[in-house]
This record gives structure tokens, sequence and C-alpha cells, in this order.
């Protein structure tokens, strides 16, 4: 077996199809397909399951997938050590929102640490809607953002899935419940945050609260937990938050003054990691940052 006959796999294996897979790797479709055959040949087991439009992993293609990924890493790594005395090492460039839980970002920066040790780290922070753009013209290598994008030309993996809990003040009829529904709250005004931070996500999250039978809304101008907190005192109203544990913002409600009471519904609010999807396979950098967060979030998504 050779490099290019993992590196097909892998794409393949990521991507499920194997026209998007030669796209990625800048071939067509018949030398990304002879070469997981090849493959297939010499380990002798099916890889993949090839259906009409459709592939997926078999048993030994998923228990292969993790290993063949860290054989990469590592070929890829070994120009970068023969290069290591002479070679300038760029800056990574890292972007995250700042709405997100700190300790997210900052294992994010820890990964990136780790997987590029000496080089200098930038980090830039600002929401979403900021950083797409950034990630778009190349002024980011990766960046921690709500997801879904609505970009053709950016890829993203799921690291976190938001759990809410609703804010009142302590002194609310609904403060000494133990958990609540959005069904119970369609009376009730629910201030939210403006969609510019991210339209695509904002927007479909106040469709969500709207199919749950919620009507009245107050949106605030911006973002600002100590506004939202203020407005909640002074309006007797509610809004949704993470639980205080998690830090930043949220934890302007670890106070006597409110109730954080958890919501049973799924809002499906997700926060993940973007990249531009052609740099990370021509760029070692974004290829090797890509590599080290699939390693410790796929099929590891945390629950915050």
């Amino acid at each position: 077996m050779d490099v290019q006959q993992l590196r097909c796999f892998v794409a393949v294996a990521e991507e499920l199809h194997f026209g998007r897979a030669a796209e990625r790797l800048h071939l067509t479709p018949s030398p990304v397909s002879r070469a997981v055959r090849d493959l297939e040949r010499e380990l002798g087991v099916a890889l993949f399951v090839r259906r009409y439009h459709q592939v997926e992993l078999t048993s030994d293609g998923r228990a292969l997938l993790d290993p063949v990924r860290d054989v990469l890493l590592r070929v890829d790594s070994l120009k970068g050590l023969v290069n290591a005395p002479t070679a300038a090492r760029r800056v990574v460039h890292v972007g995250g929102t700042h709405l997100s839980p700190p300790a997210v970002m900052d294992h994010l920066l820890a990964i990136t640490e780790q997987r590029f040790p000496g080089h200098e780290i930038e980090v830039t922070t600002a929401p979403s809607a900021e950083l797409l753009p950034g990630l778009e013209r190349g002024d980011l290598d990766l960046a921690l953002v709500h997801l879904p994008l609505d970009r053709s030309d950016l890829d993203s993996l799921v690291v976190a899935r938001y759990t809410f809990c609703v804010v009142t003040r302590a002194d609310d009829p609904l403060a000494d419940r133990d958990e609540l529904s959005l069904g119970e709250l369609t009376e009730r005004t629910m201030t939210i945050g403006p969609a510019t931070v991210q339209p695509t996500v904002m927007n479909r999250f106040h469709k969500r609260l709207k199919d749950a039978g919620i009507t009245s809304f107050h949106r605030m101008p911006d973002h600002d937990s100590a506004l939202l907190a203020a407005h909640i005192r002074r309006s007797h109203g509610l809004a949704l938050t993470l639980h205080p544990r998690h830090g930043g913002s949220s934890r302007v409600f670890d106070d006597a003054a409110f109730a954080v009471v958890p919501l049973r519904d799924d809002l499906e609010f997700l926060l993940g990691v973007a990249w531009v999807r052609h740099r990370a396979d021509q760029d070692e950098v974004v290829r090797d940052l890509v590599r080290a967060v699939r390693q410790e979030w796929a099929g590891h998504t945390l629950t915050l």
C-alpha cells in the first residue's frame, strides 16, 4: 500500500462520495476509485459499501479510518521535522466566537499548541458572522463558530451541542420548577439576541421557538450579558442560556436574583470548528489542524 491510497481512502470516508473526494484531491473519480480498490485488494477486505449515488463505510473501513488518519498525520509531519532547523515557522491563525463557553475555545487552543509547538499562534475573538469571512479571505486557518453554515466553500465539524436553561427572576412563578418545556412558555415574552452574530443560526433558532408556539419576543440590540440580566430583572421576562457552570456570558446568572431552570427541548444549537475546504488539501497547517480536531472530536461531541 502507498500514501496516495491512504489519502484516497480517507477522502472518500469523510466525503462518502467518490466524486467529492476526487474534487478535494484535485483528481478525477477514476484514479480515486482505483486507489481504493487496490487498497481493498491488498488488505483483503471491503472498506466501503457502494450503492447508486451512495457510499458507506463497512465495519472494517470504520476500524481503519482513525489509524490511517494517524499514519497520514505522522507522514505529513516528517517534512516539518527535517526542515525544522531552517524553515520559517508561519503564524497559525485561529478564531473563536466570544459567545461560546470559554473551556471549548481553551481546549481548541491547547490542541493547536500541542500540534504546532514553537509556532506563534494568533487568536481572533469575534462573532461568528465576522470569523466566517475571515476564513474565506485566508486570514484564519480554523475558527470555532456556531453551526450550521451556509457557505459552500467551508467545511465544518460539530464539537458541542448546547443544552439550554430558562433564566428568570428568582421570584418568577416558574422559578421553582425542576424543568420546563417551550410549550409552557407560550404565554410569556422571550428575550433573544440579534441575528447579526450568525444569521443562519439565529434565524433557525428563532423559527424553532416560533414553531413551539412562542409568539412574543423582545430582541436585544446586541449579545451583552450584563444588559440581558438587567432587562430580565427590570421586565420580569425570561431568556434562554447555558448553565452558569459553563462560564462565559452565562456566569452573569450565577446570582441569587435569578433562577436557572433546565429546558427539556433540544433546540439543535451546535458549536463547531470551520475551515476552507480547499485549503485543507493545499495548506499543511490547515490540514494538520483539521486532522487534530477530527481526532479529538469526531464521534465525541460534547454536550454543554
